[in-house]
């Protein structure tokens, strides 16, 4: 399981040479909710975004994204940039409120945890609010069916999920 944070911000890495290629700057997730890449930038001036889909990500480790090809890396297309990232796009997961069906609100969005190896969406972790973060820390929400990604805010069925401490 990974939370999104660690792989923000990792550089990423051609394996036979050792080359960096770029640095990811969000993870991707369609709409059934599963990980369909990563939102890479290039180090230079203007910053290019282009992704690698994540049936091309060799592993994802503590320090480093690894990739066998360098042509693991495309451009941005149409239907890429529909899928919902972490930190960007118009419906980006950080920030919204998560709902209750029974219209009990949450919290807001910080992380989303994961599993790598399948790309299925498992968890988030949601803040009250930076006070109530420090004084009980953030929770973590897991639900048996997927959170429905509404226009506005996350709706989760109030009576299949289960709210706990993050830590």
């Amino acid at each position: 399981m990974r939370k999104s944070q660690e792989v923000i911000g990792l550089s990423v890495v051609h394996l036979h040479s050792g080359k960096k290629l770029g640095t990811v700057c969000d993870l991707l997730f369609d709409g059934s909710q599963q990980l369909r890449g990563l939102l890479v930038e290039n180090g230079s001036f203007f910053k290019k975004r282009r992704y690698i889909p994540a049936d091309r990500v060799t592993s994802i480790g503590k320090d480093a994204v690894i990739v066998d090809n360098k042509d693991a890396i495309l451009p941005l297309d149409p239907i890429v940039e529909q899928w919902t990232g972490i930190l960007s796009g118009q419906k980006k997961l950080k920030g919204r409120s998560v709902l209750l069906s029974n219209g009990y609100e949450i919290g807001m969005i910080e992380n989303v945890y994961f599993l790598e190896e399948m790309g299925t969406l498992i968890g988030y972790e949601i803040s009250d609010g930076i006070l109530s973060d420090l004084r009980q820390g953030r929770k973590m929400l897991k639900s048996s069916q997927p959170l429905i990604w509404g226009e506005d805010v996350l709706i989760a069925p109030a009576d299949q999920v289960q709210v706990q401490d993050a830590r």
